[in-house]
Parts: C-alpha cells; sequence; structure tokens
C-alpha cells in the first residue's frame, strides 16, 4: 500500500472491505478451493465493536479474523 500524503491511516473498516474482497475474489476464481464463505462480524452476528471478518472453510470449520490497527507505516500513514 502506498503512503497517504494527507496523513489519514487506513480504517481498520477500510482493510476489513479489501481483506474481505481479496478473500471473496479466491471464492469466484476458484469455487473448489476450500474457503467457502466471507462475512464480516456484523453480517455473522459476533457480538463484538471489532472489526473483523468470519471466514468458513469447506469442512465448515470458522475461523474469525479480527482486524485491529498496530502501527503507522514508515511514510506515515496508509493510502486509499
Amino acid at each position: 500500500m502506498r503512503a497517504n500524503e494527507r496523513g489519514v491511516k487506513l480504517p481498520e473498516k477500510k482493510f476489513q472491505d479489501l481483506l474481505q474482497a481479496i478473500l471473496r475474489d479466491d471464492l469466484a476464481a476458484e469455487p473448489s478451493y476450500y474457503i467457502t464463505r466471507v462475512q464480516t462480524f456484523e453480517e455473522a452476528g459476533v457480538p463484538t465493536e471489532d472489526a473483523g471478518l468470519v471466514v468458513t472453510m469447506s469442512d465448515g470449520s470458522e475461523y474469525q479474523v479480527t482486524i485491529a490497527w498496530s502501527r503507522e507505516s514508515e511514510a506515515g500513514a496508509w493510502g486509499p
């Protein structure tokens, strides 16, 4: 990702949306892949204020990916 000239960090929600799109794109490209569903915590009804995703695998197992901002990049902030 590029540094944002405005000095604004990439919000957790935006990162969540980007990661979800990447994972869902894999579903379209490889339908027999192990990931069968990707939902935000909100969509899955996870009772939390955190940003994150619930990833369901073909065997029915689920993984929760919590997204938490940890630090800015060396250049200052993330790009759009």
